[in-house]
């Protein structure tokens, strides 16, 4: 048995490639959704824990004036945790759009607005290694956009835990007035 000839040994190399460029698409497509639920989670509960905070800053009737506006202060802060958390999940959530060239690949390009027949030519009629490098560029912006993501979520997360721990102190303290 011959061995592969040089083209049969570029065309496996390219197959691989495509083959690995379209796993690396639906990680970071996995992972820009599993980031966007968890933000819309976070986003719920943070929006839920505003309201508490609300709700605990009043302290009528407390009997240590001094300790009641310590407490309202810990309700403040916790609430402005979890609305700096509202706004990075909010952040997460909001679609980036990250406009590229005119190719096959960007949903907003010219490409797509033409019609049914012109696109369906011009897709037959595309070159083959321009279309691969559009490729490698959209996955580049993927990856962009779910590190800007991760890092949004991160810091709402982050934001959420101090206003969460904020908020257990100041019932703790209420609860000693």
């Amino acid at each position: 048995m011959a061995g592969k000839t040089l083209a049969e040994d570029e065309a496996s190399a390219q197959e691989f490639r495509d083959s690995f460029a379209e796993f690396e698409r639906g990680v970071l497509q996995d992972n820009i959704i599993l980031c966007d639920q968890k933000a819309g989670i976070l986003l719920a509960f943070a929006a839920a824990m505003i309201l508490v905070c609300l709700q605990g800053f009043d302290t009528r009737g407390a009997h240590l004036a001094a300790l009641a506006l310590v407490i309202r202060g810990a309700f403040a802060i916790g609430a402005i945790a979890f609305v700096v958390s509202c706004h990075f999940a909010l952040q997460t959530v909001f679609p980036r759009i990250r406009r590229g060239a005119d190719d096959h690949i960007y949903w907003e390009s010219k490409v797509f607005k033409l019609p049914v027949e012109r696109y369906v030519a011009s897709f037959r009629e595309m070159d083959i290694a321009a279309e691969g490098e559009n490729r490698l560029r959209y996955l580049h912006k993927l990856a962009e956009i779910c590190r800007t993501k991760f890092r949004h979520f991160r810091r709402a997360m982050s934001l959420a835990q101090v206003g969460f721990v904020v908020l257990m102190l100041a019932y703790l303290g209420r609860s000693l007035i």
